[in-house]
């Protein structure tokens, strides 16, 4: 039985546990190959993992599986640094954002988060009461993200792909405002004007991103499970997923960057 098909046997003992690729910045395959989008890369780096897994890996605290011990080269004093998390959720569940954030403090062991990005479940269904109705949950789920900044967990944080409407719902709900939309851009060429000039009238900056929604880890995962280990995941479903990159301030170099993954059991 080969290492990797080892390592899977073991997690489909378990009613949950989270895979973390460790800093996929030390990985020149990866660092110098230009993806598609970030599916693909993530795709690329846990295919390049499983492929040269250590015999000795184990599952550890927190049912996590740590694929690569790969640290950044230089150690940066932590004040020099700026961590930008970016939660991808599947459900409107306040402990898939605390969870993210727990895991990535303790994998990357510090206390804080600088930035926090969330990218809530699609709306499910076209009629404006589902939009209603998506809209309050994100307003609702809001609340706890203020919590996580009042505890000094987050610094400041943001969400992904909100239109002008949506946007504008949740500042005016909010008491911590959100101060990043991180915005896809496929399939336009420009952000819609209108959400350019509130974004600009009310502090909130517009990245753009390259993140397929809902992002496919679930099926990426399967597809390198059973392309390396001889095994096919059905039993496994996708709580979260969670992308983290660590900035040395002032200087623009990414210090690191990994994901961190977590499943359930689906019997």
């Amino acid at each position: 039985m080969s290492d990797s098909s080892a390592l899977m046997k073991k997690l489909q003992n378990l009613k949950s546990f989270r895979i973390h690729t460790g800093n996929i910045n030390s990985f020149a395959e990866l660092k110098l190959k230009r993806f598609k989008n970030s599916a693909e890369e993530l795709s690329a780096c846990l295919d390049l993992q499983f492929r040269k897994l250590d015999h000795s890996i184990d599952i550890g605290p927190n049912n996590t599986v740590l694929l690569s011990e790969c640290l950044q080269d230089i150690v940066y004093d932590r004040d020099d640094l700026k961590i930008s998390l970016k939660v991808f959720l599947t459900d409107f569940d306040c402990t898939q954002i605390t969870n993210a954030i727990d895991a990535t403090l303790d994998q990357l062991k510090t206390d804080s988060i600088e930035q926090i990005i969330v990218a809530f479940p699609e709306i499910d269904g076209e009629s404006e009461e589902h939009e209603n109705a998506w809209i309050q949950n994100v307003i609702s789920l809001w609340k706890n993200i203020e919590t996580l900044i009042d505890v000094g967990k987050v610094v400041s944080a943001g969400v992904a792909d909100l239109q002008f409407s949506q946007l504008e719902k949740l500042y005016d709900e909010a008491y911590v405002k959100p101060r990043v939309n991180h915005f896809n851009i496929e399939g336009c060429c420009v952000v819609p004007p209108e959400l350019q000039t509130y974004a600009r009238e009310h502090d909130i900056q517009l990245l753009t991103h390259n993140d397929p929604s809902p992002f496919p880890v679930k099926e990426v995962f399967t597809s390198v499970c059973e392309h390396r280990c001889d095994s096919q995941p059905c039993g496994f479903g996708l709580l979260w997923a969670a992308r983290y990159t660590v900035w040395v301030q002032r200087r623009s170099i990414m210090a690191s960057k990994g994901y961190i993954l977590e499943f359930n059991a689906q019997k």
